[in-house]
């Protein structure tokens, strides 16, 4: 008798304890006979997605194109012009022109000093079917040179562009319209024509 009575106490035991265990695993329950449900089981971290990290695009810088030039200074004195051979970068052919420009208005040569620091190239555009190139220039304070000096300056601005073979013409426009004289001294050939 014993042994059965330890044997159903053992059972017993047993049951109360896969009830007590079914009891707590089964959190959820129906609240007062309506469909809304509680949970309170864990969220599982592996479930829930936390957005990829996005990389900026760099764009892809356009490639430069580089030429050796000769550029046109004026000397320490303001007599004649120094010539310096100078590279310069552009980014698409068309540019060449403005970037030959605007080689003239720097120089890392105390020597060669030059005449167009204070002056804006507004425009180059060249017309491939005539030859002929269209620069506007807008001058600053700087800018105005004695009879000397306006020639040097044509000079430098004629031997820059004319040293393109396909530069046919040059005409130079100040402030987007066609003048006698760029200076007041001498009078501007409207266009300038490539020496032979």
């Amino acid at each position: 008798m014993t042994q059965t009575k330890r044997f159903i106490q053992g059972a017993l035991l047993v049951s109360a304890i896969t009830l007590s265990v079914t009891a707590c695993g089964q959190k959820n329950q129906l609240v007062s006979g309506n469909a809304a449900q509680t949970s309170t089981a864990p969220i599982s971290t592996s479930s829930v997605q936390s957005p990829a990290p996005t990389v900026a695009a760099t764009p892809t810088p356009e490639p430069v194109l580089q030429k050796k030039i000769k550029a046109y200074y004026s000397d320490q004195d303001e007599t004649k012009l120094v010539e310096k051979e100078v590279t310069i970068s552009y980014k698409k052919d068309s540019d060449v022109y403005g970037a030959a420009l605007n080689a003239l208005k720097k120089s890392d040569d105390p020597k060669a000093i030059p005449l167009f620091d204070d002056l804006k190239f507004a425009s180059s555009t060249f017309d491939k079917t005539k030859g002929e190139l269209k620069v506007d220039l807008t001058f600053g304070p700087k800018t105005q040179l004695g009879a000397p000096g306006e020639e040097m300056f044509l000079n430098a601005l004629k031997k820059t562009v004319f040293q393109f073979p396909e530069v046919k013409a040059l005409y130079i426009l100040k402030d987007g319209k066609q003048v006698d004289s760029l200076m007041g001294h001498l009078e501007l050939p409207y266009p300038i024509k490539r020496p032979n």
